[in-house]
Order: C-alpha cells, then structure tokens, then sequence
C-alpha cells in the first residue's frame, strides 16, 4: 500500500531527532493516518515495536497483571513477549489504541 505524506510526518521527523525528547501522544480525529505516520516513522528507527492494545491480548494482560508500573519492568517485558529488544535511542515503541486499555 503506497503512503501518503502528512503535515505530521515532519513534525514527527523532529520529535525523533530531538536529544531531549519525551514520550509522544497523538490525539486527532479517527482514521485520518496517526497509526500510519507513526509506522513511517518507525522505518529510521533501528526497531521498531508496535503494541495495539485492541488487537493484542497478551499485551493487555501484561500490564494488567504487570505488579508494577515502572517503565524499565515494563520495557523488559515487552521486549521478551514481543522479541523485539527495546533500546534508547534505537528503538521506537508505539502504544496504540491506548484508549482500549484505559478509556477516558
């Protein structure tokens, strides 16, 4: 499926190159290619690990019955789950349909 470019994509761009950047949160109207950006994005990372909190049952139980919150705990065990390693700067993590998990 062929990509279209986004106003976002640029934004995205530098969010990714920023020394000190924090975690990200997207909000827009449905369906307008959040995801896909997203995704894109991922591609100049080297990996990538895309959690669907929809779509993904395994995940939603690891957070669920994690015991704990801390973000490293939680790294680790998406790591091993997604066999995906998760690393600073090399890795970008992509929690989406977050709402599933803790709606609003």
């Amino acid at each position: 499926m062929k990509y279209i470019n986004r106003h976002i994509d640029k934004e995205l761009e530098n969010w990714a190159s920023s020394k000190s950047r924090k975690p990200l949160l997207l909000r827009r109207a449905r369906q307008v290619g959040k995801s896909s950006s997203v995704r894109k994005l991922g591609e100049k990372f080297d990996y990538f690990l895309e959690v669907n909190f929809e779509n993904d049952d395994d995940v939603r139980v690891l957070f669920e019955t994690s015991g704990s919150m801390h973000p490293q705990v939680l790294c680790n065990k998406l790591s091993l789950l997604k066999e995906t390693p998760i690393l600073p700067g090399k890795t970008l993590v992509f929690f989406d349909e977050i709402q599933k998990f803790c709606p609003i």
